[in-house]
């Protein structure tokens, strides 16, 4: 263990109990927190922006490689005692049932047997990688946290404004409306989404407020329904009833002087519909009745959506459009991806995704109003499961984003905090 001497700039020394109930001292400032959750929500993003890079997962796991590098020095806590092995036994666990499955489901239909075990070996790191970044959290200070938040929601907010403005860089992404480093404004969306989320539940109703008064503004200027949903989801539970209702009855009366055609026929599920964000949503379900059907609901195997032949309408539909397949292999958002490829299980998890995040809106609902005080860690957690409604249901990419980084340390994290509690460790 480095004594304080050794503490990252901009740290400051935090008292903890690890598994064995041994108080420690380990660094907990607001600059590893910002430069951690910093890379995590905009490096994976920025190599297909300023690359065209096909996905977010180089820069996935550039951003956990720099966790690593944060960990050796000893600026991230050190291994606590069954935090690192808790993450490697679900890592072991879960390759180990993506390729039984995929064995099975290559006795169904063709398979790309590198990909899969490519994707493997990374979904193996982020999984161990989460775990620890989970045990991180736990020793990062309330203060630290509130100040980084507050300083990711700036930065957010800081890019959409040069974005609009027309100040970032090039990108050969055929994304509408790019926002670096975001090649569109839906992965803007839902990276932003817990941040927005956190502040507002921890933030006086003043700032709540300001916070998703400014929210508003920036969907209707990036005309983005994704962040419209993200924006919406954060006033139902941060707001009193007593503020929410007038608010959205308001909001409805202003909205009907105002030319949103973009959003309305971003919402028109047809397929003569000319919107390709509209068309990727729609094809997403296709291709997750196409899947269950064809697989008789087992599922197509890891990392083989899009991989094999597909004649669903929508993707015709785009391939008129645009004249190349978009957005087959992730599915647009993670229920479609996770679920045509594992069938009942994909379905399993999302329910139990799905039941996480409704739990965190209670939770938080309550800490919103003042009826509940937990650590600003524990509330970062449940931001994120919130959030990761957007991901699941609305937009998503892939697997390996650092959105879906944060869900499974959000995770890990209440797994450990459950046990604390309970009693089964220090």
């Amino acid at each position: 263990m480095r004594n304080s001497s050794d503490s990252m700039p901009g740290s400051h020394a935090n008292t903890w109990f690890d598994d064995t109930g041994v108080p420690v001292t380990r660094t907990t400032g607001w600059l590893m927190a910002f430069i951690m959750l910093g890379a995590l929500y905009f490096l994976p993003a920025a190599l297909p922006f300023l690359f065209n890079a096909s996905s977010f997962a180089i820069g996935t796991i550039a951003s956990l490689i720099l966790f690593w590098f944060f960990y050796g020095m000893g600026w991230t806590p050190r291994r606590t005692a069954g935090m690192s092995d808790i993450g490697w036994l679900w890592a072991i666990g879960t390759a180990v049932f993506a390729v039984l499955h995929l064995v099975v489901a290559s006795q169904i239909g063709t398979i790309d047997i590198g990909r899969a075990l490519s994707s493997l070996t990374m979904l193996i790191f982020m999984i161990v990688s989460a775990a620890l970044i989970a045990d991180t959290l736990f020793v990062i200070e309330d203060r630290a946290l509130m100040r980084t938040m507050t300083l990711l929601a700036l930065v957010f907010f800081g890019i959409a404004a040069m974005s609009i403005a027309g100040i970032q860089p090039p990108t050969q992404s055929i994304g509408e409306k790019p926002i670096f480093p975001y090649t569109e404004p839906s992965f803007f969306a839902l990276t932003f989404a817990p941040v927005l989320i956190f502040l507002c539940v921890s933030s006086p109703l003043w700032l709540r407020l300001i916070w998703l008064g400014a929210g508003v503004v920036l969907a209707l200027l990036l005309a983005n329904l994704t962040l419209m949903v993200a924006v919406l989801l954060a006033a139902i539970v941060s707001l009193p009833l007593i503020i929410l209702i007038p608010t959205l009855l308001a909001a409805v009366s202003f909205a009907s002087l105002l030319d949103l055609s973009y959003f309305t026929d971003r919402i028109n599920f047809t397929l003569t519909s000319n919107n390709l964000s509209t068309l990727v949503y729609l094809q997403g379900w296709q291709l997750l009745d196409e899947s269950l059907r064809n697989t008789l609901g087992w599922g197509l195997g890891f990392q083989q959506l899009g991989i094999g032949y597909t004649n669903v309408p929508a993707s015709i539909r785009l391939n008129q459009l645009i004249g190349f397949d978009l957005n087959l292999t992730d599915g647009s958002f993670i229920f479609a991806k996770i679920g045509s490829e594992f069938g009942i299980f994909g379905i399993i998890f999302s329910v139990f995704a799905l039941y996480l995040s409704i739990k965190s809106f209670v939770v938080l609902r309550y800490v919103a109003r003042g009826k509940k005080i937990i650590p600003a860690s524990l509330l970062l957690c449940y931001a994120i499961l919130l959030g990761s409604l957007v991901e699941l249901l609305v937009r998503g990419a892939n697997y390996f984003t650092g959105s879906m980084v944060l869900f499974l340390s959000a995770c890990f994290f209440l797994l450990r905090f459950r046990r604390i509690r309970s009693g089964e460790i220090g």
